[in-house]
């Protein structure tokens, strides 16, 4: 299976708002690709050398939903975005995940920005 840019890295993934991009639902997005589709053995990332497998795409999106439930309760508990982003630690259990986050889109900050928006709706 090609994932293309919804599993580009094993890092927090770009979110583009202005297209329609959603931190709320990524996760989802992510656990309807490794429910729905069946027969797949090897994932070709977006932009990472190696392939992947699918118990990959699962860990990825438990990542995802791990941040989302991470970064709710930030905002939930009064925290700008900017404050959360320099809180922001990735989980001990995802080994080989990059802490790096990258400047598209606002960086960390900026995913987190549109989640408040998002959580607003």
């Amino acid at each position: 299976m090609h994932a293309g840019d919804i599993f580009a890295g094993k890092n927090l993934p770009l979110v583009d708002a202005d297209n329609g991009g959603s931190v709320l639902h990524y996760p989802e997005s992510l656990n309807k690709a490794y429910k729905g589709v069946k027969g797949v053995d090897t994932i070709i990332n977006g932009h990472m050398p190696a392939q992947t497998t699918f118990a990959d795409l699962k860990e990825f999106a438990d990542f995802n939903q791990d941040f989302l439930t991470w970064a709710q309760g930030e905002l939930k508990a009064g925290k700008t975005p900017a404050q959360a982003a320099t809180e922001w630690k990735i989980p001990a259990k995802y080994t080989g995940y990059s802490a790096t986050v990258s400047p598209l889109f606002g960086g960390i900050e900026g995913r987190l920005k549109r989640l408040a928006d998002e959580m607003k709706k």
